[in-house]
């Protein structure tokens, strides 16, 4: 078997291992969630990236 061969079966079983394909840390419930598509639209629209926004901007992408 390939090198490639075989870090294509691994990528498979790893993804096996996760049967809705889930990769996520929990949430912390204290901790405001972000609304990430309405945030990569506007920074798409924009032209900039999230860590330019200002702490106003930000504030319409969270849900608390």
């Amino acid at each position: 078997m390939k090198a490639d061969e075989k870090l294509i079966e691994e990528m498979k079983e790893f993804d096996e291992a996760f049967s809705d394909g889930v990769y996520v840390i929990p949430h912390n419930p204290n901790e405001p969630r972000v609304k990430v598509r309405p945030l990569f639209d506007y920074c798409q629209k924009k032209g900039v990236e999230p860590s330019e926004l200002s702490s106003e901007e930000m504030k319409q992408f969270l849900q608390y």
